[in-house]
């Protein structure tokens, strides 16, 4: 799992900010921003509500998906969903993970006159709900059956599901070397078998011959 290309984005928008030497401190530049970073707000949850209104049209009630589930103690169990109500259940951690981010941003910007953080959410949030699933099934009409990141449930993209990924990858690849020494190390019974069946008819081989030596001596 290489770093994905979309992680340098942040980085390189800053860079260029800088490079460009843009004055965060004259009027119309603030109003410019300020008015792009909230017409984008209005249009990424814009969408999130048209994506709501085609799960409740067209979400499917009768498929079911087993997903695993945290409770408040720490647990984790398996439960069975329909797609409409997880689809619906994953827009509501979007709608929760954008809506933090806006207060995030705002806050950041109003209380620390940080402006590059609005600039950096007009390109990243575009971009983290181009790559949704539920974007790409219900707005850009793909079928969830033909695209593997498509199928319930929905990979996660954050670093701690990559982490948990790449941990059941290698506890895979070691029980699969750990069940390879276990077959090298098992005595081959075949081989043994035969080998013990030459020997047994090797020694038969031999008795023959010492009686016919000594059936001539007694005929001398």
């Amino acid at each position: 799992m290489g770093m994905s290309w979309k992680m340098m984005v942040g980085p390189a928008m800053l860079m260029g900010m800088k490079a460009a030497k843009i004055d965060y401190d004259a009027p119309h530049n603030l109003l410019i921003i300020r008015v792009l970073y909230a017409v984008s707000q209005l249009a990424l949850f814009g969408a999130l509500f048209v994506i709501y209104q085609r799960i409740n049209q067209e979400g499917d009630e009768k498929s079911t998906v087993k997903v695993k589930v945290t409770s408040a103690t720490g647990t984790s169990e398996e439960k069975v969903m329909t797609h409409k109500d997880y689809d619906m259940s994953e827009l509501m951690k979007l709608v929760k993970s954008f809506g933090m981010g806006a207060v995030m941003t705002v806050g950041i910007h109003v209380y620390m006159a940080v402006v590059p953080a609005l600039l950096l959410q007009l390109v990243t949030n575009p971009m983290t709900l181009w790559d949704n699933a539920l974007f790409s099934i219900y707005i850009l009409k793909k079928d969830s059956n033909k695209d593997e990141k498509l199928k319930r449930p929905f990979p996660s993209d954050s670093p701690f599901a990559k982490i948990e990924a790449m941990k059941k990858e290698m506890a895979e690849a070691e029980e699969l070397e750990r069940k390879k020494r276990e077959e090298g190390d098992q005595p081959v019974i075949e081989d043994t078998a035969t080998a013990t069946g030459r020997e047994r008819v090797s020694r038969a081989e031999r008795r023959p011959r010492i009686r016919d030596e000594s059936s001539d001596s007694d005929k001398e």
